[in-house]
């Protein structure tokens, strides 16, 4: 019997595929990551790519996303090219495949002309394996043009959720993927994301243009991790005591730059170990006290959201956010961070009401509407002079944000929404370093500073504005608004610069001025601002999204019936059956002695009864049928949780 030689093609690739998907993955793993066996739903993502399929996978934090596209592309014949949002993103994922003796690279803006062109070079000719490169990247005519001569066997799109004008992390230079996959027509995809909701799922699918639906998502609930919302009118004692109580390894996530240092300083005070990290750092000093967190050489690491992605520290043992973040998706993300070795971890979320009030406001206040982003839009052109239908021929025009605010009275926020929402309509493009600033820190101390200026009155109103209007200026490095400043002490921008620069040599201060002005380019002419062509249902679907994700997070810190990991999985799309069994929820009702249902019962009565009226605590058991110890443990939670509290008049009320 022979076989018909036109079947042996489509048989070699039937061979080639069964080898590559049956054998290869285990050899692979096992020769670089050491291990025997995939974990949950890895295999199945592989097998997926490996098939040529478009494949979208959804594994949470610490679930080994990266091995999901590293393996197959090790089993392929060819370049993987991995976009990634984040320079540190890269550089750790490279150095991690380097150390395996994978030839991998990244290109970046730290990177020179002549070093990004023989690294090109390098990978047209078959040297490397894996090239990482950024979303903006690829809109490079250079790139695109060495691309076309790569053998590029798997792209791969890290934090695909970026994709998503739904998501939380909006990236519109993802957008430009779509692009790049009609240059590699033939090429699999791999999208990865650790979060993302069911419209933010099939909207990655459209934008990187799948051929079909093809999505692989491991459950949300992780079983070893406690989430805990606790209310606290001193979030670092909070910290402390927590710190404290369990032992290991922690993150202490912050909003802003000024409080890790603030957070770090405490901790160091009580005889803890602990740094502060934040993008504002130098990647010298970043790396340094990363490095030094991995290794174990200090316990605690303070931060803002900069810190966290792509590290695999498995023994976390605490993730502290004394802020609320913004939206579910990113405290998810960065909760996420705790327990990844499958040992027990905590996840601890700390608010007061100043928190709330504040979410409260962010939501008020939202996103611009369209009649602010046509105002916005018409002062800017008013501001630069742009008569009717000129303005593309300006060139780049230097922009200051604090004096155009002054001048027509706007808030800093709603303009940078509204320039954001102009740039993603291509009305106009900012420049990279839109938000760089001139810094200032007071390192004289206050002792010497009152002498100082007793004895330097021509330099007293400039300190004496910095110590009203720059908060924490002592801690950190504080912005601050050149022109504005001059304007209020009606002075030369000149003279001011001169007053800095002299503080800074009497070393009164540190003066770090910005290199140069954010500017604007016009891609449009000037037209009437009701004539703008704005997509004003896109604009306010985008503002109802951005209120829906802040009322979420609220309704999280508000909600104290309902199980936490229950709660989480429900806002990203699944329904679990039993509760955690070991968040402070489920903790406090195992405590009551009663069912996660009685409990959530129990909770809602009595803060029902207390947002009518505050009461004594025997008048608020005189109208519950709660058992006594049922109705003194239920009291204990919302007490302890600062959920409720006792008046001047000895009244228990409920907390605003």
């Amino acid at each position: 019997m022979f076989l018909d030689s036109r079947l042996l093609p489509a048989i070699f690739v039937s061979v080639k595929v069964y080898f590559c998907a049956v054998l290869l993955p285990h050899q692979i793993l096992k020769q670089y990551w050491g291990y025997e066996k995939f974990r949950p739903l890895q295999e199945e993502i592989i097998q997926s790519v490996l098939q040529s399929k478009d494949t979208l996978a959804l594994l949470p934090t610490g679930g080994g996303k990266s091995i999901c596209f590293q393996v197959p592309a090790l089993a392929l014949d060819g370049l993987c090219l991995v976009v990634s949002p984040l320079i540190a993103l890269m550089n750790d994922q490279v150095q991690n495949l380097q150390k395996k003796g994978i030839k991998a690279a990244a290109i970046h803006s730290g990177l020179s002309l002549r070093d990004t062109d023989t690294l090109l070079d390098n990978c047209v000719y078959g040297s490397y394996k894996f090239l990482y490169v950024s979303p903006e990247r690829l809109t490079n005519e250079m790139f695109r043009a060495r691309l076309a001569k790569m053998k590029v066997s798997l792209l791969a799109v890290d934090e695909a959720h970026c994709i998503s004008q739904w998501g939380y992390d909006f990236r519109p230079p993802y957008l430009k993927i779509a692009e790049v996959r009609a240059l590699l027509p033939n090429v699999p995809l791999i999208a990865l994301t650790a979060t993302a909701t069911l419209p933010v799922v099939n909207d990655i699918q459209e934008k990187l243009c799948f051929k079909s639906g093809n999505v692989f998502q491991k459950s949300f609930v992780r079983s070893n991790l406690s989430y805990v919302v606790r209310k606290s009118a001193d979030k670092h004692q909070a910290m402390l005591q927590i710190l404290h109580k369990v032992p290991g390894t922690s993150v202490v996530y912050v909003r802003n730059r000024r409080k890790t240092k603030e957070a770090a300083n405490f901790l160091q005070k009580q005889g803890i170990s602990a740094d502060y990290y934040h993008a504002g750092l130098t990647a010298p000093e970043r790396n340094s006290k990363q490095e030094a967190w991995i290794k174990n050489k200090i316990r605690v690491i303070c931060c803002t959201n900069a810190f966290g992605m792509g590290i695999d520290k498995p023994d976390v043992r605490t993730v502290i956010h004394l802020d609320p973040c913004e939206s579910l998706e990113s405290y998810f993300q960065e909760a996420g961070r705790a327990g990844r070795d499958e040992k027990k971890a905590f996840a601890v979320l700390l608010f007061d009401s100043a928190d709330v009030l504040n979410l409260q406001a962010q939501i008020e206040k939202g996103y611009p509407s369209v009649e602010t982003v046509r105002e916005v839009y018409e002062k800017l052109c008013t501001h630069f002079r742009i008569a009717m239908h000129h303005g593309t021929e300006l060139g780049p025009l230097i922009f200051d944000i604090g004096t155009f605010c002054d001048a027509y009275r706007f808030s800093p926020y709603a303009v940078l929404q509204a320039l954001q929402i102009l740039v993603q309509h291509e009305v106009l493009h900012l420049s990279e370093d839109f938000r760089g600033s001139t810094k200032v820190k007071m390192i004289a101390a206050k002792e010497t500073l009152f002498h100082f200026q007793q004895q330097n009155k021509n330099l007293e109103p400039l300190i004496k504005f910095i110590l009203r209007t720059a908060e924490g200026v002592f801690e950190d490095d504080v912005s601050i608004d050149e022109l504005g400043i001059a304007a209020r002490l009606k002075i030369s921008n000149q003279e001011l610069a001169l007053q800095l620069q002299t503080l800074h040599r009497l070393q009164i201060l540190h003066y770090t001025p910005r290199k140069e002005l954010p500017t604007i380019f016009f891609l449009q002419n000037r037209l009437p601002a009701n004539e703008l062509r704005l997509n004003s249902d896109w604009i306010q679907q985008r503002k109802q999204n951005f209120e829906d994700k802040l009322t979420a997070v609220k309704q999280y810190i508000n909600t104290s019936s309902i199980c936490r990991t229950r709660q989480l999985v429900r806002y990203f799309g699944e329904t679990i059956a039993n509760d955690c069994g070991v968040c402070d929820v489920c903790v406090a009702s195992k405590k009551a002695n009663m069912s996660s249902v009685d409990f959530q019962q129990a909770v809602e009565q009595l803060t029902g009864l207390l947002h009518a009226k505050s009461t004594t605590v025997k008048g608020l058991e005189s109208v519950t049928k709660m058992k006594h110890e049922d109705f003194r443990l239920v009291m204990g939670y919302l007490a302890d949780n600062g959920l409720i509290y006792k008046n001047q008049n000895d009244e228990w009320a409920l907390s605003q």
